[in-house]
């Protein structure tokens, strides 16, 4: 499938440490000078909207840490051609940021959030701000950014109890939960917190019935499903066990400028160093080829991305 949807990382630094995303050993943050500047982000993405990409993801690290981010996110809304400009956080900062987040054009959020007890949230993420998501969330429902979904990796022996917390979660705050099956990088053993979503559907349908599918547009990699006589929504996105390779329109762009065919991938195309010895069109379009052509032979045998983390990456 010919990719629509460009991943665009802007910083690698987080205000989280989730252990399977951002662990300690990996704490070392690039430089603001090794960064994509706004200037070339933005010429970057006018390129790709030429070459059909109409959806733009703003993602991390965390992309509120990230200087002037509103700036960034008024300079991309502003580019003719892009039809949805959505953003991923860690919800830390959404409270502050999201009625600016709105004004400056953002038109939904994702949270990513895998833990709805305190304890349980400070285990995975090192940091005791669970009460600051809660409310960012809030506030990014009053201030109109929905549909907001809630990312949930689910990870065996940690969080595999609160399945159905979060749905009664999404239920009272009229919430998309999607519940994502843990993806290994960087030399991570997938069987240490690895919990299949064939799993997850059979937790939740001893508790509520069978799942009713709900038909999907072409590219989504998620599989939503509602349950009978609610209003839930729950997406399954399931890299493991049912791989969606074939269905993938996205392609990643690292906050220092690499373009990466598939997250899993190892292989990193470097687009910041042409642009700035003042490669034209038709160069930089090569490039992007490339890595389109990488994608179109799906995703590669594990290990998965043996050289970073998933915060280097953009998720």
């Amino acid at each position: 499938m010919k990719a629509n949807y460009l991943r665009l990382s802007v910083t690698d630094h987080c205000n989280l440490s989730c252990f399977y995303c951002r662990p300690f050993e990996a704490m070392r943050h690039l430089k603001r000078e090794e960064f994509l500047s706004f200037e070339e982000i933005s010429h970057l993405v006018r390129l790709a909207v030429d070459w059909g990409i109409r959806k733009v993801r703003i993602t991390g690290g965390e992309p509120l840490l990230r200087n002037n981010i509103v700036e960034l996110i008024e300079m991309l809304s502003g580019i003719e051609g892009i039809r949805d400009l959505p953003i991923t956080t860690n919800g830390v900062k959404l409270e502050e940021f999201a009625p600016l987040l709105k004004k400056a054009g953002v038109s939904r959020v994702n949270v990513s959030l895998d833990s709805l007890n305190r304890k349980g949230f400070t285990r995975i993420t090192g940091q005791d701000n669970l009460g600051q998501v809660l409310r960012g969330i809030k506030v990014a429902k009053k201030a109109g950014l929905e549909p907001i979904k809630i990312n949930v990796v689910v990870l065996k022996g940690i969080n595999e109890g609160e399945i159905l917390d979060f749905i009664n979660f999404a239920l009272e705050n009229n919430l998309i939960i999607r519940f994502i099956e843990y993806m290994p990088t960087n030399g991570l053993e997938q069987n240490d917190w690895y919990f299949s979503n064939f799993r997850v559907k059979e937790i939740i349908e001893r508790k509520w019935g069978s799942l009713e599918p709900i038909p999907f547009f072409a590219g989504s990699v998620a599989r939503y499903c509602k349950i009978d006589d609610t209003k839930a929504v729950l997406g399954f996105i399931s890299p493991i066990s049912q791989p969606f390779c074939h269905q993938c329109n996205r392609l990643r762009l690292t906050a220092t400028g690499k373009l990466k065919p598939c997250l899993a991938s190892n292989l990193e195309i470097d687009i910041r160093k042409p642009l700035g010895e003042k490669a034209g069109k038709h160069e930089i379009k090569i490039l992007f080829d490339l890595a389109m052509k990488e994608k179109l032979k799906g995703r590669p045998e594990p290990p998965y991305q043996r050289n970073k983390y998933m915060f280097q990456i953009g998720g």
